[in-house]
């Protein structure tokens, strides 16, 4: 029984180392195929219909930039030399002028120039009293009064250039000499004038002419 026990056990231990190397051996050879091999990926589905697969945009690369063009400097060229003139000797000769012909000459009538406008217009003298208060009725001389004398009487006077009478002249008589006397004394009295000027503006002596109706109050 030892002898069979004993085989059996050596046996079994041969088994196992056995095993033990068939099984480090496959692992070696697992090991180094794990190493090979390469998953492949699965196939891209096909796109459903009506949805768009987005696309990664293809980066452009930036247009180069243009040469720099050379600066182009201007080269000095030499000087031309200028050949020198000779000029003729000897004496000049004269070049004919022609003879002027008859001038033609034009007389225009003179323009008639205006006439330049006085800045003042001259006036007559102008009474700066009223003339009705010159002669009044009781100005009427006692005996043509009494007499019942009546009329008109013209007169004509002689203004200075201060506005005052000078003198009266009788241009229209009314056929009384006391009538025609007291109208030249009581208009030289009291007339008062703003004088006459002339052109320029200036005071000058004037005539004033008018005249006064005589009648004897009724009543």
């Amino acid at each position: 029984m030892a002898y069979t026990d004993q085989r059996t056990g050596r046996n079994q231990r041969a088994a196992v180392i056995t095993a033990v190397a068939v099984l480090q051996g496959a692992a070696i050879v697992a090991l180094i195929n794990g190493l090979a091999v390469h998953w492949r990926q699965p196939p891209p589905l096909p796109p459903i219909e009506g949805q768009q697969i987005p696309l990664d945009p293809i980066p452009i690369p930036p247009p180069p930039k243009p040469p720099t063009p050379p600066i182009l400097r201007p080269v000095p060229l030499p000087p031309t030399p200028i050949p020198p003139i000779s000029l003729p000797t000897g004496d000049p000769v004269p070049i004919p002028l022609p003879s002027p012909g008859p001038v033609a000459t034009q007389t225009a009538d003179p323009i008639p120039l205006p006439k330049p406008t006085p800045a003042f217009v001259a006036r007559a003298p102008k009474p700066k009293n009223a003339p009705g208060s010159w002669a009044t009725p009781n100005d009427y001389p006692s005996r043509d009064l009494r007499e019942g004398n009546q009329g008109v009487t013209g007169f004509s006077l002689t203004v200075g250039a201060d506005g005052r009478v000078q003198s009266c002249a009788v241009t229209a008589s009314s056929g009384f000499p006391g009538l025609d006397k007291a109208t030249c004394d009581n208009v030289s009295r009291r007339a008062r004038f703003e004088p006459a000027t002339d052109g320029s503006g200036n005071s000058i002596t004037g005539t004033y002419s008018s005249r006064i109706r005589w009648q004897i109050p009724q009543g």
